[in-house]
């Protein structure tokens, strides 16, 4: 569904607005849509540059390996905060 809409090479990304718009559906379903998607083997990329953010589907292998690049430094990210959120359950009363 959502791979069928996109082109190829991050300068031809769509916006999840613009694929909600599309679909009829609100951006968050987007996600979900994308991520279904992706699971079932379909290759989709997402760029957050400010310039042309969006999905696109990537024209090379470096371009897939680029992103999944970023997605482990977000997954990185993630582990950290919730690390130091584990470290605060120690400071926090228990629930009566």
């Amino acid at each position: 569904m959502i791979f069928e809409m996109l082109d190829t090479g991050e300068g031809n990304a769509r916006t999840a607005r613009e694929l909600a718009k599309l679909l009829g559906v609100d951006r968050r379903a987007i996600s979900s849509l994308v991520e279904r998607e992706r699971r079932a083997g379909k290759p989709i990329c997402a760029t957050c540059d400010s310039k042309a953010p969006g999905y696109f589907i990537p024209a090379t292998r470096a371009d897939m390996e680029r992103y999944c690049g970023q997605l482990q430094h977000r997954a990185g990210e993630i582990f950290k905060t919730r690390a130091a959120c584990l470290e605060t359950l120690d400071s926090l009363p228990a629930a009566e």
